[in-house]
């Protein structure tokens, strides 16, 4: 097991580091390529509209065919998205097709991830142990370091680095997928579940859920438009991908030890903690008044974002009949990746654009608040049952 927990480990920082080039850099990259804020809010906001399409259906193809697993959905996904991101960065094209085809690869590179999960979940699900948490923050870390290095290099070079970093990450990436072990239960998986029984089904998982979209909405507008804020405070490309590894590398502890919390703590007392930290977070961002206090707003990530996505990943695995799996895995992906990035990416665009930095913060701040609200009254109805632990993760 140790073997297999390396090399999941090694699949989680490969995967973010490519990820890193694609997310985070999004707005850095596509300026480059002759796009205003508006136009880059379109191109992500529709992005994560095609992944709330596109991960249900990639996600029922995979549990309802006997030949198409999680590896074989991953390695497909990679292969597209590497060429169509090397293409955009290196041939010459209209802005309209540099969009169409970056709205691809962000949302089928966002799709990947409810199968990185369920590499891991799979193998709990049949009695072994592998820490998600700790793989997971180390992907974190991966990011971080990408992130800070991506930063120097543009300042150096130009984005086209980015292409060049996706392309290296990725290789790496498909080398150790195809020699990890594979597994799948069919006679469970292939009963019926679909993206709507889920919700009405497990409802509290829903509202909890629905309160992450709102806060991770929030999140995504301060993180796609930070090199406008760090620029607003004085800083450079340099200092944004600092800013970007305190987010990210604080990420690490907190995922590292969430199987630990778990045992200690309701699972859902840990969420509504966890929205209380995206207010302090969002908050500190949206209200810095220089550089030294943003990257204290970044580095308050570990127990905001962190904590809820090691968290929620888990309490699928724990809480869902298993025939739910892959679907309530999806759903977290459609309901933050998806549908939360696309309220943050779209409206703070517009609202940069149209009305200013500072009323887009004022947009971040609000939305924050109403995503920790769900939250804390989706964990309210738990009563006294909410500070006692949870025996399923002894």
């Amino acid at each position: 097991m140790k073997h297999i927990q390396m090399k999941y480990n090694l699949l989680q920082i490969a995967f973010w580091m490519a990820s890193c080039t694609i997310l985070g850099y999004i707005a850095v990259f596509l300026k480059y390529k002759g796009l205003s804020n508006t136009e880059i809010g379109i191109v992500s906001g529709i992005s994560c509209l095609m992944n709330m399409i596109l991960g249900p259906y990639l996600s029922t193809m995979c549990v309802k065919s006997a030949s198409l697993s999680s590896r074989k959905m991953l390695t497909l996904l990679f292969i597209c998205v590497g060429l169509m991101f090397v293409s955009i960065t290196f041939i010459p094209l209209p802005k309209i097709i540099i969009m169409l085809v970056y709205i691809l690869v962000y949302s089928l590179n966002v799709s990947c991830v409810p199968f990185l999960s369920m590499l891991c979940m799979d193998l709990i699900r049949t009695g072994s142990y592998l820490n998600f948490g700790l793989s997971r923050g180390l992907g974190s870390v991966a990011y971080a370091s990408t992130a800070m290095l991506s930063g120097f290099l543009i300042d150096l070079f130009n984005p086209v680095v980015l292409s060049i970093i996706y392309s290296l990450s990725s290789v790496v990436f498909l080398v150790i997928l195809f020699t990890f072990p594979t597994v799948k239960d069919k006679g469970v998986i292939n009963e019926k579940s679909s993206i709507v029984s889920i919700i009405f089904k497990y409802k509290l998982f829903f509202f909890l859920l629905l309160g992450f979209t709102f806060t991770f909405a929030a999140s995504t507008a301060l993180s796609t438009y930070l090199i406008d804020i760090v620029k607003n405070l004085g800083g450079n490309n340099s200092f944004y991908g600092i800013a970007i590894f305190f987010m990210a590398a604080s990420e690490m502890p907190i995922m590292a030890i969430t199987p630990r919390l778990m045992k200690r703590f309701n699972s859902v007392l840990l969420i509504a903690v966890a929205a209380f930290f995206y207010i302090v977070r969002n908050y500190t961002i949206a209200l810095a008044g220089n550089l030294p206090i943003l990257l204290i707003g970044m580095a308050c990530q570990s127990l905001s974002y962190a904590l809820t996505t090691g968290v929620i990943t888990y309490y699928v695995t724990y809480h869902l009949e298993e025939k739910d799996h892959m679907m309530g895995q999806t759903l977290i992906a459609v309901m933050t990746s998806g549908l939360g990035s696309m309220i943050g990416n779209v409206l703070g665009g517009v609202i940069s654009d149209h009305y200013g930095l500072s009323s887009m913060l004022m947009f971040a701040r609000i939305i924050t608040l109403v995503g920790a609200i769900i939250i804390f009254v989706a964990a309210a109805t738990k009563g006294k049952a909410l500070f006692k632990k949870d025996n399923r993760y002894n």
